[in-house]
This record gives C-alpha cells, sequence and structure tokens, in this order.
C-alpha cells in the first residue's frame, strides 16, 4: 500500500510541477509580452537605446558599430532598425526579432521570451528607431528571479498548495485499496466475517463498486462454507446416535452368542471403532475450520506437551520395533492456547511419522526457537525414516481426506490427521510445512509464535524412554 501510495503521489506530484512549467515555458517563452518597471530590462532598455540613437545620428555608423560590439561583453547583442525595420548597419536580425520589433510600441519594451527584446523611440531628429536586443544568459537570471526574488512567498504556497492536493489525490485513491487489501487478509486467515468499511462503499467509483464485489464475494463464501459445515457437522451427529446403539447391539450379542463367533465381533468391533474415530475427527476439523476452540484457554508449556504426547507415541510404536525421541532446547510458553488443539495437533503429526517410518528406525523429534525471526517461535521438527511423500503432494497433504499412495501406508489413514494438525496450527497463528529429507524421510515442520521463558539453555530435555541403549533403531 504504502510503495503504491508514493508511486502515486510522486506521479502526480511531477506531473503538477510538469503542467506548470509547461504552461509558465508557454506564456513566457513563446509570447510576446510587454515588460515594465521593476524589471531590470525594462530599465536598461531606454537608456542603452537613447545612447545607440544618439552615436548613430552624431558619430556615425562606424561609431555604432563600435558601441554594438563593446555591448557583446554583457551579454547582449544589438540591433538598430530604422522605421522600415531594416538594421542601419545592415545586419541581418532573424524572423523571431523581427515580430518582436513588428510588437514594440513607443517608450514600452517588448520580450519574447527571455532572450530577445525590442524597445521603440523617436529620436530627437523626428526619426522613428527600433533597438533589437538579443539576450543570451538572461533566461536563467529572470527565472530565478521570478521563483526566488520577490515571488519567494507565493513559490512556496504553490508548492505547498501542489504537494497537499497530490497527497489527498494519492491518499484518496490508495487508502480504499490498503481497506480491501487488509479485508482479503482477514478473510484469508478464516474471518469470513470481515468486511471492506463501509466509508469505501460511499464512494460512488470504481473502487466503490469492487468494495461491494469482494463484500458479495465474502458473503457467497460464508453462505457455502457454512452450509457445508452444518451438513457436515448434522451427518456426523447423526451417524454417531447408530453407532452408539450399534456398540450396545454388538455388546448384548457377545453375551448371548458363543465363542464361534470371536472373529466376527473382533471385525465388527474394528470397523466400529474405524468409524467413530473417522467422525470423531471430521468433528474435530469441523470445529477448528470455524475457529472454534474449547472453552479452556491457558498457558501451556509447549516442551512439556511434547514430551508427554513424545511418550505416548514412542510406548505404541515399540509394539512395532520403532522409537520416539524428543529433545528441547529451553521453556517455549503459549499464551492463551487450546491445549487439546495443540496435542492433538502434535500427535497426529507424530503418530503419523511413527506409521510411515521403516521398523528399527527412529521418529526424532526435535523442539528449537527461531534465532533469525523478529519475533519469538518455536519450530518443531519431527522426522522420519519411511518413504517420504512425492514433490508435487508436500502441499497437498494438509487437505482433509489427502492420502499418499506410498509403500508402507497402514490401511487406518483417513488422510485428516495432518488436516486436523493443521488447522489447529493455523488457530494458534503459527505454521506447517513439510519437506522430503536425504536419503530417506519426511520433515514435518511447525512454526508456533511464543514467549521465551527464561534463557535458552543448552541442555537438551530429552524423553527419558528413547535413551535405550543398546538398540539399533538409529539410522
Amino acid at each position: 500500500m504504502y510503495r503504491l501510495f508514493i508511486t502515486i503521489f510522486l506521479w502526480f506530484w511531477f506531473a503538477a510541477w510538469g503542467m506548470f512549467a509547461m504552461v509558465f515555458l508557454v506564456d513566457h517563452l513563446k509570447g510576446i509580452r510587454q515588460v515594465s518597471a521593476p524589471n531590470m530590462y525594462a530599465t536598461i532598455a531606454p537608456i542603452l537605446a537613447a545612447e545607440a540613437v544618439r552615436t548613430y545620428e552624431v558619430d556615425g555608423a562606424s561609431a555604432l558599430a563600435r558601441f554594438s560590439q563593446s555591448s557583446r561583453y554583457q551579454d547582449r547583442r544589438i540591433f538598430l532598425l530604422d522605421g522600415f525595420y531594416k538594421d542601419v548597419l545592415g545586419g541581418s536580425p532573424t524572423n523571431e526579432g523581427l515580430k518582436v520589433a513588428h510588437a514594440a510600441r513607443t517608450g514600452q519594451l517588448y520580450m519574447r521570451g527571455y532572450n530577445t527584446a525590442a524597445y521603440k523611440l523617436v529620436s530627437a531628429s523626428g526619426r522613428p528607431y527600433i533597438l533589437l536586443i538579443y539576450l543570451t544568459k538572461s533566461m536563467r537570471i529572470d527565472l530565478i528571479e521570478a521563483l526566488v526574488g520577490k515571488n519567494l512567498p507565493y513559490t512556496i504556497c504553490v508548492i505547498l498548495l501542489v504537494t497537499a492536493l497530490c497527497f489527498a489525490l494519492a491518499y484518496h485513491i490508495a487508502a480504499p485499496i490498503h481497506s480491501i487489501q487488509s479485508t482479503a487478509r482477514r478473510v484469508a486467515q478464516g474471518d469470513l466475517k470481515a468486511r471492506v468499511p463501509g466509508n469505501v462503499g460511499k464512494r460512488f467509483d470504481e473502487l466503490s463498486a469492487l468494495a461491494k464485489d469482494f463484500d458479495s464475494m465474502v458473503d457467497r463464501l460464508e453462505l457455502l462454507i457454512e452450509t457445508q459445515r452444518n451438513l457436515l457437522s448434522s451427518v456426523s451427529h447423526e451417524l454417531r446416535s447408530p453407532l452408539a446403539r450399534i456398540n450396545l447391539i454388538v455388546a448384548i450379542l457377545k453375551q448371548r452368542y458363543t465363542a464361534d463367533a470371536d472373529d466376527m465381533f473382533l471385525h465388527l468391533d474394528r470397523n466400529v471403532a474405524r468409524i467413530d474415530v473417522l467422525i470423531g475427527q471430521i468433528l474435530t476439523l469441523s470445529r477448528l475450520e470455524s475457529g472454534l476452540s474449547s472453552s479452556k484457554r491457558e498457558d501451556v508449556d509447549l516442551a512439556q506437551l511434547v514430551d508427554e504426547t513424545v511418550a505416548d507415541c514412542h510406548f505404541e510404536a515399540e509394539a512395532s520395533q520403532k522409537s520416539v525421541s524428543f529433545r528441547a532446547m529451553g521453556i517455549f510458553l503459549v499464551r492463551n492456547a487450546d491445549p487439546h488443539a495443540l496435542r492433538s495437533a502434535c500427535e497426529n503429526v507424530i503418530r503419523n511419522a511413527v506409521r510411515f517410518t521403516l521398523p528399527g528406525t527412529n521418529v526424532e523429534v526435535v523442539l528449537d526457537h527461531n534465532r533469525d525471526a523478529s519475533e519469538s517461535q518455536a519450530i518443531l521438527f519431527i522426522r522420519d525414516y519411511g518413504p517420504g511423500v512425492p514433490e508435487e503432494s508436500l502441499d497437498t497433504i494438509f487437505q482433509p481426506f489427502y492420502r499418499v499412495a506410498s509403500e508402507g501406508q497402514g490401511p487406518d489413514g483417513n488422510g485428516l490427521g495432518l488436516a486436523i494438525a493443521a488447522e489447529a496450527i493455523r488457530l494458534h497463528g503459527g505454521k506447517i510445512s513439510a519437506s522430503n529429507r536425504r536419503p530417506v524421510g519426511l520433515e514435518i515442520i511447525i512454526r508456533v509464535p511464543v514467549n521465551l521463558d527464561g534463557p535458552l539453555r543448552g541442555v537438551e530435555l530429552l524423553n527419558s524412554q528413547s535413551l535405550l541403549v543398546g538398540r539399533a533403531n538409529t539410522v
């Protein structure tokens, strides 16, 4: 916005002064005008003309020629014209000079621009003469005199007026664009209630129409998204009730049937549990996408939260000959955070890494801070040693229900874990990204704004369950 404002301001400012200079040049450099006192040339011209006529009539043409030559050192060249506009010395004035000479009146100085002047007088003998003067270095002097001399207050007023008008015009154009841009950023961050300020819509110009169209677009988006969320929430809640009844029926059937049906009940329990988990994840994702978190908000020690999550994931990973290690460089406090959403984000990402990492390998979880950013940021690295993700899918793996078909993917994946993590991190003003590591593995990076509670320590806080001496599980 500021670059646009400065650009518009400078363009208008230079254009205004360009037009001013053009008008000044047209009026003063091309037009023939009368010049009167206290102008320096209006004072000098009668004296110079009288002396030239007296020299010619008394001392002759040779004396006038010498007089004309002696005047050149003062940056001027003179011609003395008779009543027929012919040079008495036989010189050849320019056509522009002759036009000024024809415009001259008795006892008055006329100039064209700042280079040519003519003064007409009648000698004592009654003959009319016109003194034609060519000035070579007067333009700069007259410009300075016109702008900085007695007209200096007017020059300052003109400069201030032009600057103020250009500033107001640039602000009039750029301010609505800034308002629309700010609203667009709020909408991009998930605030679908954001609208362009009402004063922009009252302008009755193209920017006003743009603001109204933008608000209409956001209204439509809000309606569509709200309809989708309501449908998703309604379907999820409607499925929960029959699932609860199915679980009740399964429990009753287990009591009435023999052990021959154990396998069938086992499969039924497993599928019902999968549906229940799926519905729960859909509800969580819908809540986070709506910008709704639990009513419980508190300051969360991110290092402690991740450490507890890693401990649980490591305990489960041991059954698959895998492990999870954790180290934190200091204490990181997330202010006014939703602990359930943060825990869900960390848990989903770490469990996803455990599922994809190869048996006998270790999922590395590192919590550090951003030393280059202006604001305090905690950076959580989760690196596995699995097959990785195709480069074209690195951004889309955080979309709901997106699953990468790759070797080692478990049958329980539904494509919601990373989407929930991304929404939970966004809810706390953070960012999440993914990148492939070499030679193998995927690394998820989570950035969350935090307060550094106390000095950073070089001592690593390690999850004790991951320090199993003698395990061949680190690549």
